[in-house]
Parts: C-alpha cells; structure tokens; sequence
C-alpha cells in the first residue's frame, strides 16, 4: 500500500500506533440551475436523453426522436419563461434532467403552485442520490422563487421516481388509470402534492 493512501491516526495516550485506510472519493456530485446550453452541454443533455428513452423510463418519448428534434426541445425548454431547468451532474458530465413549470402570468390564482415535469436520470447516473439531490435542489427553488405547492405526476410502472418523491415526503392524491400509452396498452400514473408553506 503506498503512503498516500494512508492516513495515520492520532495516537492515542498509551496506546498503539494505528493506520486506517482512506477510501476513495465517491463521484463528484452537482445540480445547476441553466439558463442557457452551449454546444457541449445540449450535447450531453441530448445524449443523456436517448439514454433514458432506450430504456423507456422517466420520459415522454417512446420512439427516438430525430436528433434536431431533441436539440430544438432543449432550445426551447430555455426559451420557456415558465419553465426552469435544473441539470444534474456527475463528475462534470450531465447526467438527466429536471423542470419546475410554474402557471403563465395569466392564471393568477393557480401562481401558488410548481410542477415537477421530465425528472430523469441516465441509467448510469444512478444509485449515487443524484435524483434525491436534484428534487431537494428543485423544491427550494420552488420555496425562493414563492411556491407554496409542488405537484408531480408519475407512471406507476416508474419506481425510482415514486420512491424519490415519497422520500421528499409528498403525499399521493389520486391515481389515474390511463395516464400513460405505451406499447398498445395504458399504464396507470399517480399524483403527488406537496405544501411548501
């Protein structure tokens, strides 16, 4: 074992000299709320879409869009006055994404309240509670930003999203049979709500 990878303990009055091994940093985990994506980061935010999509889960696609097409949806998700985007990343590299959609200017009475929409993670982003870290990152903004509810809708066949949103403490409402179509047969969704006030 080389001499980097070991930290000597203190020595304890009387005692024996003690050696414990440091472990390896975990990977570095980030969220970041965007505004805007250059050429690299629309890149990886297209790749990491395919991903979640060739694996049918925690998006609305069911077949691969066109590579345009998927460029221009992220485009326009920054363009969205209503929609925030939030880009979780794993040692740099963009690893899913999440948005808070907030009612338009128009629908004052419903201003009180954000929805969770298009919470995914790349299959190898996960198990590292980077999805735990990206909805505790979007619930405060929400909170800053004069959210009082937050909303999320989910298929029922999507567990790690159910499980995020209950260890968030939101509180399952209702329960819709044909909430989702996919491969010729309707799946059920579940409604989550939580009070932020």
């Amino acid at each position: 074992m080389s001499k980097n990878n070991i930290e000597q303990a203190e020595l304890p009055l009387g005692g024996e000299f003690s050696e414990a091994v440091v472990q390896p940093p975990g990977p570095r985990l980030d969220v970041q709320f965007v505004e805007y994506l250059d050429n690299v980061e629309l890149m990886q935010l297209c790749e990491v879409t395919r991903e979640s999509i060739s694996v049918g889960e925690s998006f609305n696609w069911i077949n691969m869009p066109e590579e345009k097409t998927l460029e221009n949806y992220w485009k326009g998700v920054v363009l969205m006055r209503e929609r925030s985007l939030f880009l979780p990343r794993l040692d740099g590299q963009i690893a899913g994404s999440c948005q808070l959609v907030r009612p338009p200017a128009s629908n004052e009475v419903s201003a009180f309240r954000g929805e969770v929409v298009n919470f995914f993670l790349a299959p190898w982003a996960r198990g590292h509670g980077l999805a735990k870290e990206m909805i505790s990152r979007v619930q405060d903004y929400a909170v800053v930003h004069g959210c009082r509810s937050l909303e999320f809708s989910v298929r029922s066949d999507q567990l790690a999203a159910i499980s995020v949103c209950e260890w968030l403490g939101m509180e399952r409402w209702g329960t819709k049979k044909r909430f989702a179509f996919v491969n010729n047969q309707f799946i059920s969704g579940y409604f989550y709500t939580k009070d932020l006030d």
